[in-house]
């Protein structure tokens, strides 16, 4: 019996997809094909590639500031993120250059951005295929294949089962990162949600500080404005890309009031700030999508660790994502077993 297992969207969430990993391999499962739809892309291919361990070391020792410098977060057509040092360190240190190359065979998922089409990527050179996997809508810029424009795979496919079973398995284990956007859940959660969009507002609020730092007209003539975390930045990554060309100052201000939140009338509360409704109706989005998905071609097993408490842009918690992975996959242990056994 050839078994898949198919690696969920989800952000930084998909750490989790590594705990999973090494918990199924020590429970003796052993997995034949491998399919990743955005994060679950990102960590399909190294492990496909046998790289798993390195990813999972490096990922562990990112800082928050560390991440923030990774992402590229500039001012640059179709995201506000580049994420390219992140893609450029799994071409580099976590993958192999081509499918073919690959221990098990691999499959990723990426969306047409105009025809709303699924892309699969299952063989030929890696190049940006997983980068366009990846390309969250908004966030990360949309990446040129061939003469198409692709984004989030997430949009159409966020668990890609079909495309293991394209690969040949006849056993499907599923990774869904996001289920806890549904109907019976969301009163009980809505607390842990508001507070991920918190979080989320507040890691794009210190990249706009950074960019003001960059380009505030005396920020090198005054060295009491660099604090220690913005020196970690510029020590680790070189800290938050700069676009070409000089940008007034006055262009900053005004992506700063239309990010940040704007102040409510004493009476009533903040409404949520830009990335908050982008993220969350994302979160919605590819909630509803992999419910319809998973009704229309269910895995054989469906594992759904509980990530309430997880922002989508919390990289630096890979090592306690980890852990959750191995804990999701000690509490389903015989479950697994059992169903395959029969």
């Amino acid at each position: 019996m050839k078994i898949g297992l198919a690696l969920g969207a989800g952000a930084a969430r998909g750490w989790t997809h590594i705990g999973i990993i090494e918990a199924l391999e020590k429970l003796g499962v052993r997995i034949d094909v491998v399919a990743g739809c955005s994060i679950g892309a990102y960590v399909g291919a190294a492990y496909a590639s046998g790289r798993l361990e390195e990813l999972k070391e490096w990922a562990c020792s990112l800082s928050d500031w560390q991440v923030l410098a990774l992402m590229g977060v500039g001012l640059r057509r179709g995201g506000i993120a580049s994420g390219q040092k992140v893609f450029d360190k799994l071409a580099a240190d976590f993958c192999v250059e081509t499918y073919e190359a690959m221990q098990k065979p691999f499959a990723s998922v990426a969306t047409d951005l105009y025809t709303g089409r699924e892309v699969v990527f299952n063989s030929g050179p890696i190049g940006d295929t997983i980068q366009a996997s990846c390309a969250i809508p908004a966030l990360f810029s949309p990446v040129a294949h061939g003469d198409r424009w692709l984004v989030d795979g997430a949009v159409v496919n966020p668990v890609p089962v079909n495309l293991c079973r394209q690969l040949g398995a006849d056993f499907v284990i599923a990774v869904n990162l996001n289920a806890d956007f549904r109907p019976m859940r969301l009163e009980k959660l809505r607390n842990d949600h508001e507070e991920n969009q918190r979080k989320t507002e507040d890691f794009f609020t210190k990249s706009q500080n950074v960019l003001r730092q960059w380009f505030s007209p005396d920020s090198k003539d005054d060295d009491n404005k660099a604090d220690e975390e913005q020196k970690l930045i510029e020590n680790d990554s070189e800290g938050v890309e700069k676009t070409e060309g000089s940008v007034a100052s006055d262009v900053i201000e005004k992506i700063e009031e239309e990010v940040t939140e704007v102040p409510a009338k004493a009476s009533k509360r903040n409404p949520p700030g830009i990335m908050s409704v982008m993220s969350s109706s994302l979160e919605i989005l590819q909630a509803r999508v992999t419910r319809s998905r998973l009704a229309g071609d269910p895995p054989d097993i469906l594992i759904e660790p509980q990530l309430t408490d997880v922002g989508i842009m919390e990289f630096h918690r890979a090592q306690e994502l980890c852990a959750k992975g191995e804990e999701t996959i000690s509490r389903l242990a015989e479950q697994i077993r059992y169903q395959l056994s029969t």
